[in-house]
């Protein structure tokens, strides 16, 4: 029998990239779907998109008001009794010199990438450990390993949340929950395309590399393993994921190989 069968699940960010692709494989395994993002036009095409429509709901939020965290988590718990998984996945991209980078924009990745994230966590948590049992799964970046330029404010919001998940990991250890954090690598999505520039404006066009990643169907397939499984932390992605290693043990030939 799948693991995922049956399970309650909600995404966030399911209105494109990952978070599609992620619904899409899981509405095959039969699961009971909750899909969240800003956009419900898109994210109604995405439950159309699915094998089975008529399990997968649309919740719509904006995780940058993540002051509505309870409200949203009181929504999702009753549309069907329950949530077993959370893939907290939402967030947005930035690309812009950290001198030239407006502070505005930088506290707009923060709101969304780290405490919208972890207020969507913090307020469902409680209720998952009252029914002793759920799991909660953050989308991090192999980009929270080393810095790089002109990502600052990205960078350093997704080291944040996975030093964040990695802190709640261990207090909840002693408890049925399950906690992991999945560090995707080079992925074809629309991330880079839709990132932030200094002064707030989309940056409307997407990096070689991320259109040459690994598409998001084989993504949602290695990230389902993952959920499967038991590890706190994983990377998702192709060779640019030696960048980890080589930072750690050779930063001045990683950056040497980065110009």
């Amino acid at each position: 029998m799948s693991y995922f069968k049956d399970k309650t699940i909600w995404l966030t960010g399911a209105s494109s990239g990952i978070g599609e692709a992620t619904a899409k494989a899981l509405s095959s395994e039969g699961c009971k779907l909750i899909i969240s993002a800003r956009r419900e036009s898109e994210l109604q095409r995405v439950k159309n998109e699915c094998a089975h429509p008529e399990m997968v709901t649309i919740l719509a939020l904006d995780l940058e008001k993540h002051q509505q965290a309870a409200q949203w988590v009181a929504q999702a718990w009753d549309i069907f009794g329950g949530i077993d998984v959370l893939f907290n996945n939402g967030g947005i991209g930035q690309l812009s010199a950290a001198l030239d980078t407006q502070e505005q924009v930088e506290r707009k990745i923060f709101e969304i990438n780290y405490f919208g994230n972890i207020a969507l966590s913090k307020a469902l948590l409680p209720k998952m450990l009252k029914a002793n049992k759920g799991q909660i799964v953050a989308t991090a970046s192999i980009a929270a390993n080393f810095g790089q330029a002109n990502l600052a404010a990205y960078s350093a919001s997704k080291a944040a949340l996975k030093l964040y998940y990695e802190s709640l990991w261990q207090e909840l250890k002693q408890t049925p929950l399950k906690i992991q954090v999945v560090s995707p690598g080079f992925i074809q999505t629309q991330v880079t395309l839709n990132s932030l520039t200094a002064d707030g404006a989309a940056l409307g066009k997407n990096s070689p590399a991320q259109e040459k990643g690994m598409p998001t169907s084989v993504f949602a397939k290695k990230l389902m393993k993952v959920m499967a499984g038991s590890k706190f932390h994983s990377y998702i992605g192709r060779k640019e994921l030696l960048a980890v290693p080589l930072h750690a043990l050779f930063p001045r030939l990683f950056y040497k190989l980065l110009k």
